[in-house]
Protein backbone atom coordinates (compact mmCIF):
# COMPACT_ATOMS: atom_id res chain seq x y z
CA UNK A 1 0.00 0.00 0.00
CA UNK A 2 1.32 3.25 -0.92
CA UNK A 3 2.45 5.60 2.07
CA UNK A 4 0.97 9.03 2.02
CA UNK A 5 3.85 11.65 1.85
CA UNK A 6 4.25 13.80 5.13
CA UNK A 7 4.23 16.75 2.76
CA UNK A 8 0.85 15.36 1.66
CA UNK A 9 -0.36 14.91 4.81
CA UNK A 10 0.40 18.76 5.88
CA UNK A 11 -0.54 20.37 2.64
CA UNK A 12 -2.75 19.06 0.65
CA UNK A 13 -4.11 21.74 -1.03
CA UNK A 14 -0.86 23.35 -1.71
CA UNK A 15 0.11 24.09 -5.34
CA UNK A 16 3.80 24.87 -4.68
CA UNK A 17 5.97 24.32 -8.14
CA UNK A 18 3.39 23.84 -10.39
CA UNK A 19 1.98 25.72 -13.24
CA UNK A 20 -1.70 26.57 -13.47
CA UNK A 21 -2.37 27.74 -17.45
CA UNK A 22 -5.94 29.54 -17.58
CA UNK A 23 -7.74 31.05 -20.24
CA UNK A 24 -10.19 33.32 -19.80
CA UNK A 25 -8.77 34.80 -16.60
CA UNK A 26 -9.05 38.30 -17.50
CA UNK A 27 -12.77 37.75 -16.61
CA UNK A 28 -14.20 37.28 -13.06
CA UNK A 29 -14.04 33.75 -12.75
CA UNK A 30 -10.51 33.36 -14.10
CA UNK A 31 -9.31 36.49 -12.86
CA UNK A 32 -9.81 35.08 -9.13
CA UNK A 33 -8.96 31.75 -9.85
CA UNK A 34 -5.66 32.81 -10.99
CA UNK A 35 -5.05 34.91 -7.71
CA UNK A 36 -6.18 31.74 -5.30
CA UNK A 37 -4.14 29.47 -7.15
CA UNK A 38 -0.93 31.78 -7.11
CA UNK A 39 -1.50 32.13 -3.09
CA UNK A 40 -1.63 28.61 -3.24
CA UNK A 41 2.33 28.22 -4.73
CA UNK A 42 1.48 27.98 -7.97
CA UNK A 43 3.28 30.25 -11.25
CA UNK A 44 -0.07 31.57 -13.31
CA UNK A 45 -0.32 31.95 -16.57
CA UNK A 46 -3.12 34.93 -17.49
CA UNK A 47 -4.45 33.66 -20.87
CA UNK A 48 -7.46 35.79 -22.26
CA UNK A 49 -8.30 37.72 -25.34
CA UNK A 50 -8.69 40.97 -23.67
CA UNK A 51 -4.79 41.53 -22.93
CA UNK A 52 -5.49 44.66 -20.70
CA UNK A 53 -7.20 42.84 -18.26
CA UNK A 54 -4.92 40.19 -18.71
CA UNK A 55 -2.26 42.23 -17.84
CA UNK A 56 -3.97 44.18 -15.01
CA UNK A 57 -4.51 40.39 -12.87
CA UNK A 58 -1.12 39.68 -13.54
CA UNK A 59 0.56 42.85 -12.23
CA UNK A 60 -1.81 42.46 -9.19
CA UNK A 61 -0.65 39.00 -8.69
CA UNK A 62 3.18 39.47 -9.17
CA UNK A 63 2.73 42.80 -6.60
CA UNK A 64 1.73 39.97 -4.01
CA UNK A 65 4.13 37.00 -5.80
CA UNK A 66 6.84 38.31 -7.74
CA UNK A 67 7.76 36.81 -11.09
CA UNK A 68 4.53 34.37 -10.32
CA UNK A 69 1.97 35.70 -12.94
CA UNK A 70 2.25 36.47 -16.62
CA UNK A 71 -0.29 37.70 -18.99
CA UNK A 72 -0.62 36.37 -22.61
CA UNK A 73 -2.98 37.67 -25.41
CA UNK A 74 -4.67 34.18 -26.79
CA UNK A 75 -7.60 34.17 -28.98
CA UNK A 76 -8.68 29.82 -28.21
CA UNK A 77 -10.40 29.73 -31.37
CA UNK A 78 -7.32 30.08 -33.33
CA UNK A 79 -4.48 27.62 -33.85
CA UNK A 80 -1.63 29.64 -34.34
CA UNK A 81 -2.56 31.76 -30.93
CA UNK A 82 -2.88 28.61 -29.04
CA UNK A 83 0.51 27.47 -30.19
CA UNK A 84 1.79 30.64 -29.15
CA UNK A 85 0.64 30.22 -25.53
CA UNK A 86 1.96 26.61 -25.27
CA UNK A 87 5.50 28.18 -26.52
CA UNK A 88 5.25 30.88 -24.36
CA UNK A 89 4.40 29.17 -21.09
CA UNK A 90 7.02 26.29 -21.59
CA UNK A 91 9.28 29.35 -22.20
CA UNK A 92 8.90 31.24 -19.31
CA UNK A 93 8.18 28.57 -16.56
CA UNK A 94 8.84 25.28 -18.24
CA UNK A 95 6.44 23.29 -17.62
CA UNK A 96 2.67 23.25 -17.21
CA UNK A 97 1.43 21.35 -14.11
CA UNK A 98 -3.20 22.46 -14.84
CA UNK A 99 -4.53 23.60 -17.50
CA UNK A 100 -8.33 25.25 -16.60
CA UNK A 101 -10.25 25.57 -19.72
CA UNK A 102 -12.05 28.80 -18.80
CA UNK A 103 -12.78 30.72 -21.24
CA UNK A 104 -16.26 30.51 -22.68
CA UNK A 105 -19.45 32.62 -23.68
CA UNK A 106 -23.35 32.27 -23.97
CA UNK A 107 -26.88 35.01 -24.07
CA UNK A 108 -29.74 34.76 -24.93
CA UNK A 109 -31.52 33.64 -28.22
CA UNK A 110 -34.82 32.80 -29.37
CA UNK A 111 -35.22 29.35 -29.37
CA UNK A 112 -36.26 29.20 -32.78
CA UNK A 113 -34.30 31.81 -34.90
CA UNK A 114 -30.37 30.68 -34.16
CA UNK A 115 -28.55 30.89 -37.30
CA UNK A 116 -26.19 27.59 -38.25
CA UNK A 117 -23.27 30.04 -38.11
CA UNK A 118 -23.86 31.29 -34.66
CA UNK A 119 -24.16 28.00 -33.59
CA UNK A 120 -21.05 26.33 -35.11
CA UNK A 121 -19.28 29.97 -33.22
CA UNK A 122 -20.81 28.64 -30.27
CA UNK A 123 -19.83 25.30 -30.63
CA UNK A 124 -16.00 26.10 -31.96
CA UNK A 125 -15.67 28.94 -28.41
CA UNK A 126 -17.04 26.55 -25.86
CA UNK A 127 -16.33 23.16 -27.07
CA UNK A 128 -13.83 22.93 -29.72
CA UNK A 129 -11.02 25.02 -28.38
CA UNK A 130 -10.88 23.47 -25.15
CA UNK A 131 -10.72 20.20 -26.87
CA UNK A 132 -7.53 21.73 -29.16
CA UNK A 133 -5.84 23.79 -26.47
CA UNK A 134 -5.43 20.76 -24.27
CA UNK A 135 -4.49 18.17 -26.84
CA UNK A 136 -1.46 20.79 -27.31
CA UNK A 137 -0.53 20.95 -23.71
CA UNK A 138 -1.28 17.26 -23.10
CA UNK A 139 2.09 16.06 -24.26
CA UNK A 140 3.64 17.94 -21.62
CA UNK A 141 1.04 17.63 -18.98
CA UNK A 142 2.19 13.71 -19.07
CA UNK A 143 5.30 14.90 -17.70
CA UNK A 144 4.20 16.01 -14.67
CA UNK A 145 2.99 14.94 -11.31
CA UNK A 146 -0.38 14.99 -10.29
CA UNK A 147 -1.27 17.12 -13.78
CA UNK A 148 -4.83 17.88 -14.97
CA UNK A 149 -7.19 19.27 -17.04
CA UNK A 150 -10.55 21.31 -15.71
CA UNK A 151 -12.73 22.70 -17.35
CA UNK A 152 -15.59 25.46 -16.38
CA UNK A 153 -19.23 23.63 -17.62
CA UNK A 154 -22.40 25.13 -16.62
CA UNK A 155 -25.68 24.04 -15.01
CA UNK A 156 -27.45 25.18 -18.38
CA UNK A 157 -25.66 21.79 -19.78
CA UNK A 158 -27.37 19.85 -18.00
CA UNK A 159 -30.98 21.70 -17.46
CA UNK A 160 -33.45 22.89 -19.97
CA UNK A 161 -32.36 26.11 -21.43
CA UNK A 162 -34.54 27.15 -24.19
CA UNK A 163 -33.46 31.09 -23.53
CA UNK A 164 -29.21 29.63 -23.80
CA UNK A 165 -29.93 27.29 -26.64
CA UNK A 166 -26.52 27.51 -28.56
CA UNK A 167 -24.30 27.85 -25.24
CA UNK A 168 -26.01 25.29 -23.59
CA UNK A 169 -25.16 23.01 -26.54
CA UNK A 170 -21.87 23.22 -26.81
CA UNK A 171 -21.83 22.61 -22.53
CA UNK A 172 -23.76 20.05 -22.76
CA UNK A 173 -21.20 18.79 -25.10
CA UNK A 174 -18.29 19.33 -23.06
CA UNK A 175 -20.22 17.36 -20.54
CA UNK A 176 -19.05 13.63 -22.54
CA UNK A 177 -15.85 14.84 -23.85
CA UNK A 178 -14.30 15.28 -20.28
CA UNK A 179 -15.62 11.74 -19.02
CA UNK A 180 -14.24 10.56 -22.36
CA UNK A 181 -10.33 12.59 -21.79
CA UNK A 182 -10.92 11.45 -18.14
CA UNK A 183 -10.31 7.26 -19.56
CA UNK A 184 -7.99 8.47 -22.74
CA UNK A 185 -5.57 10.56 -20.45
CA UNK A 186 -5.61 8.56 -17.42
CA UNK A 187 -3.60 7.57 -15.40
CA UNK A 188 -1.15 10.42 -16.05
CA UNK A 189 -3.71 13.20 -16.44
CA UNK A 190 -6.91 13.60 -14.92
CA UNK A 191 -9.65 15.20 -16.18
CA UNK A 192 -12.65 17.18 -14.77
CA UNK A 193 -14.90 20.10 -14.35
CA UNK A 194 -16.76 22.15 -12.45
CA UNK A 195 -20.56 22.54 -13.14
CA UNK A 196 -21.12 26.48 -12.35
CA UNK A 197 -24.48 27.31 -11.40
CA UNK A 198 -25.71 31.52 -11.69
CA UNK A 199 -22.35 33.30 -10.64
CA UNK A 200 -22.45 37.22 -10.00
CA UNK A 201 -19.79 38.36 -12.69
CA UNK A 202 -21.29 42.09 -12.51
CA UNK A 203 -21.79 43.84 -15.84
CA UNK A 204 -21.13 40.42 -17.51
CA UNK A 205 -23.98 38.94 -16.09
CA UNK A 206 -26.26 42.10 -17.62
CA UNK A 207 -24.68 41.67 -20.84
CA UNK A 208 -25.58 38.12 -21.16
CA UNK A 209 -29.04 39.34 -21.37
CA UNK A 210 -30.62 39.04 -17.55
CA UNK A 211 -32.65 41.61 -16.10
CA UNK A 212 -32.54 42.64 -12.33
CA UNK A 213 -35.99 40.73 -11.60
CA UNK A 214 -34.60 37.57 -13.32
CA UNK A 215 -31.55 37.69 -10.93
CA UNK A 216 -33.95 38.32 -7.72
CA UNK A 217 -35.60 35.32 -8.67
CA UNK A 218 -32.46 33.27 -9.19
CA UNK A 219 -31.65 34.48 -5.85
CA UNK A 220 -34.93 33.28 -3.92
CA UNK A 221 -34.60 30.11 -6.28
CA UNK A 222 -31.37 29.07 -4.78
CA UNK A 223 -30.99 26.16 -1.94
CA UNK A 224 -28.37 28.98 0.10
CA UNK A 225 -30.34 31.82 -1.54
CA UNK A 226 -27.73 33.80 -2.96
CA UNK A 227 -26.12 33.28 -6.24
CA UNK A 228 -22.70 32.58 -6.65
CA UNK A 229 -19.29 34.27 -6.36
CA UNK A 230 -16.52 34.11 -8.43
CA UNK A 231 -14.12 32.62 -5.48
CA UNK A 232 -16.71 29.57 -5.11
CA UNK A 233 -16.06 28.35 -8.01
CA UNK A 234 -12.42 29.30 -7.68
CA UNK A 235 -12.13 27.09 -4.60
CA UNK A 236 -13.68 24.58 -6.80
CA UNK A 237 -10.72 24.69 -9.36
CA UNK A 238 -8.22 24.46 -6.32
CA UNK A 239 -9.85 21.56 -4.73
CA UNK A 240 -9.67 19.57 -8.12
CA UNK A 241 -6.16 20.74 -8.97
CA UNK A 242 -4.84 19.87 -5.64
CA UNK A 243 -3.23 16.25 -4.08
CA UNK A 244 -6.13 15.87 -2.15
CA UNK A 245 -7.60 15.12 -5.51
CA UNK A 246 -5.31 12.68 -6.73
CA UNK A 247 -7.98 10.49 -6.91
CA UNK A 248 -10.38 11.92 -8.56
CA UNK A 249 -10.67 12.53 -12.65
CA UNK A 250 -14.30 12.15 -14.86
CA UNK A 251 -16.23 13.73 -12.40
CA UNK A 252 -18.93 17.15 -12.84
CA UNK A 253 -18.37 18.75 -9.39
CA UNK A 254 -21.69 20.67 -8.75
CA UNK A 255 -20.88 24.32 -7.54
CA UNK A 256 -24.10 26.26 -7.65
CA UNK A 257 -25.23 26.58 -4.26
CA UNK A 258 -27.61 23.42 -4.50
CA UNK A 259 -29.28 24.19 -7.20
CA UNK A 260 -32.57 25.87 -7.56
CA UNK A 261 -35.78 24.46 -5.81
CA UNK A 262 -39.39 25.57 -5.80
CA UNK A 263 -41.97 23.62 -3.12
CA UNK A 264 -44.43 21.78 -5.18
CA UNK A 265 -46.42 22.31 -2.36
CA UNK A 266 -49.66 25.17 -2.76
CA UNK A 267 -47.97 28.34 -1.27
CA UNK A 268 -49.51 31.61 -0.95
CA UNK A 269 -47.49 32.95 -3.68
Amino acid sequence: MEIISERLLKHPFSLEGNTTVITGAGGAIGGTTARIFANAGSNVVVSDLNLETANATAEEINKLHPGKAIAVKTDVTKSEDQKILVETVLKKFGKITTLINNVGWGEYTPLLGISKEYMMKSYELNTVSTYELSSLFAPYLKKEQNASILFSGSRVGDTPSPEFLSYSNAKAALFNMIRSMAVAMGPEIRVNMVMIGSVDNGAATLDAGYTQEMLDRLNNSMVMKRRGYPEDIAYAFLYLAAPAARWITGIHLYADGGGTYKSKMPTDD
